[in-house]
């Protein structure tokens, strides 16, 4: 078990594990456009290095933590950065419409364990998010930015893709983390697209869900308990598939047509 370099122990339980290395925390603001009149939302601020970056180049950082231990650290980051607005609170639990009330980027080394929640909450407010930049697990950013016909493409594939240009534009070895996890990790980013007008998208999410629910199953097997049979047949001829395709083999732009024509 390691120290921190405030004398606590790295709490595994948390995710921590953190980046000092102020080249690589540079290249991340960077990947992220943080702009001196951005606004930036920071989860998970751990031990600061990030966030005192982010703080030198965006006119305002809001930075959740929710390790108490960390406060005496970050309090003197926030002391010397007037810009800086630490919350120490559970980011799943807090009020978004409340913090993020005008045009946000999201830079952050994310937890990886609760990445998935803290991407679709997020999404919650995405009329108020200019991009997302998150350090996630190498494997999960793959699975965020993965094509049709790949073995990554999947439900949050395409519910993330329909919503976001998705991008990795940066692969992070474990070395550059202290303690170092297991794995390799990645930049995601998001960026906001106005591609499709999807009417209900709860409703569409649930149709993706059901798409997948047997991923070696073929799309009209997947959708016969919500559709007709012969539904899901026309409306994959219109779209040019055979009746035995998978739902791995159909674009994020054919699901959402899909969907509408079905909702018909």
């Amino acid at each position: 078990m390691q120290k921190r370099l405030d004398g606590e122990f790295y709490k595994k339980g948390l995710g921590q594990n953190f980046i000092y290395d102020l080249n690589l925390l540079n290249a991340i603001a960077c990947d992220g456009e943080v702009g001196y009149n951005d606004t930036v939302l920071e989860i998970g601020a751990g031990a600061g290095t990030l966030t005192q970056v982010l703080c030198s180049k965006a006119k305002k950082v809001i930075s959740f933590e929710i390790d108490e231990t960390l406060k005496p650290t970050l309090q003197k980051i926030a002391d010397n950065n007037k810009n800086l607005t630490l919350i120490f609170d559970d980011f799943l639990k807090a009020d978004l419409i409340k913090i993020i009330d005008t045009p946000t980027r999201v830079v952050a080394n994310i937890p990886y364990y609760i990445t998935t929640p803290i991407i679709f909450k997020l999404v919650e407010q995405i009329q108020n998010i200019k991009s997302i930049l998150v350090l996630v697990q190498k494997e999960v950013a793959l699975r965020f930015n993965a094509q049709p016909k790949t073995k990554d493409y999947g439900i949050t594939s395409v519910i993330l893709q329909s919503l976001f240009t998705t991008s990795i534009p940066r692969i992070v070895k474990k070395e550059c983390f202290t303690p170092a996890p297991k794995v390799d990790s990645a930049l995601i980013k998001l960026v906001p697209h106005n591609k499709y007008n999807i009417a209900n998208f709860n409703a569409f999410s649930a149709f993706v869900h059901q798409s997948f629910s047997m991923r070696r199953k073929t799309l009209v097997n997947n959708l016969k308990s919500a559709y007709s049979k012969e539904d899901i047949e026309h409306i994959l001829q219109k779209f040019n598939y055979s009746l035995s395709v998978r739902p791995e083999e159909i674009t994020v732009a054919d699901f959402v047509n899909m969907f509408a024509a079905l909702s018909k």
